[in-house]
């Protein structure tokens, strides 16, 4: 039996994680209120009035606002399928699904935006999954869903040059960008296959002193984690490959969104300049770090790049109100699934 097969172990006796009480830190929560003032001078600015009128005008068509993101969470879900039944584990797909959506909602929360990943690991633990597999599924997963977005970027970049008319620029820098992204795929990868785990379980137990019988307990768990990971990217190379192109699509899909969206609200762009919206706003998301949600910072980033694409303010304000409104709704049947699980378990 190999280390990515290995038998599973009993469900954990702690509870499944309930969701975050707050944005957790004096500097998360000052974050978050000063995202959520400038979410309100966006409001102001670009006209609450006429905001409003065109959320009002989606009217009874508003419901198709949900489609293309139901898309994107059903992609992103049968890409961490791909990656769980290389390590064995199978599980009904709608549990999977509710699961990642528990994982995004505390992602959406947590001060770092990756709170989710531990909270996925244990909800497969409680399902039964062996801890070391299921931690391995998720960094698998993870690494899968990052190249994919790496990609999405650099689509965004590239067709960001072809509008501005860099017909030359454009397929050198597709194909020096996708050469980078390669080379930090490759990497990333070489990086979790070199037993990192490990060896930072040793420096841990070091610089916390801990028994000698909790510093073996923690690098042995460690090491079988090492294990999976190496395992699975040796003899099932194709494993991260289809769990990145399942998460590509899912990509595609939010880009659809923008244009979908635009549309509902009365304005028509191309889905190349989608494509530049959603690619470009990217980065702007990875302010989550800092930001919980990135909360006015994601509606600020999002409506400079409407802007510059010629789109009006209100229309681009309203887009992102939308599309925040939807990331409230999946996240609160996240939290839901997860406050069940609870409920079940107590």
């Amino acid at each position: 039996m190999s280390a990515a097969e290995g038998p599973t172990e009993r469900p954990a006796p702690e509870r499944v994680p309930r969701a975050p009480r707050g944005a957790g830190g004096t500097v998360s929560i000052l974050a978050a209120l000063a995202g959520i003032l400038l979410l309100a001078w966006l409001v102001h600015e670009g006209g609450a009035e006429e905001v409003g009128r065109r959320l009002v005008g989606l009217g009874p068509v508003l419901p198709l606002a949900l489609l293309p993101y139901t898309v994107v969470s059903l992609c992103d879900a049968l890409g961490w399928r791909v990656v769980l039944r290389a390590f064995g584990v199978a599980q009904p797909f709608a549990r999977l699904w509710l699961e990642r959506l528990a994982g995004e909602a505390v992602n959406s929360v947590a001060p770092t935006g990756v709170g989710g990943e531990p909270v996925k690991i244990l909800l497969l633990r409680a399902d039964g999954v062996r801890g070391s597999a299921a931690a391995a599924a998720v960094v698998t997963s993870r690494t899968g869903l990052i190249l994919a977005q790496s990609l999405l970027v650099v689509f965004g970049i590239v067709a960001l040059l072809v509008r501005l008319g860099r017909h030359v620029a454009a397929p050198i820098a597709l194909a020096g960008l996708l050469g980078l992204t390669a080379l930090f795929g490759l990497l990333l990868v070489r990086v979790q296959k070199g037993g990192l785990a490990r060896t930072v379980a040793r420096g841990l137990a070091g610089l916390l002193r801990t028994s000698s019988h909790t510093a073996g307990r923690v690098e042995r768990s460690a090491a079988d984690f090492d294990a999976h990971l190496a395992t699975v990217y040796a003899t099932r190379r194709l494993t991260l490959l289809g769990a990145a192109a399942w998460h590509m699509l899912g990509w595609l899909a939010s880009a659809a969104e923008v244009w979908v969206l635009l549309r509902l609200l009365g304005t028509s762009i191309s889905q190349t300049d989608a494509l530049i919206v959603e690619g470009l706003a990217q980065p702007i998301r990875a302010t989550s770090i800092l930001v919980p949600g990135a909360v006015g910072t994601q509606e600020g980033g999002g409506v400079a790049l409407c802007s510059w694409l010629g789109i009006p303010p209100a229309t681009g304000l309203a887009l992102w109100l939308v599309r925040r409104g939807r990331e409230v709704l999946f996240d609160a049947v996240g939290l839901l699934y997860l406050t069940a699980r609870n409920v079940r378990r107590g």
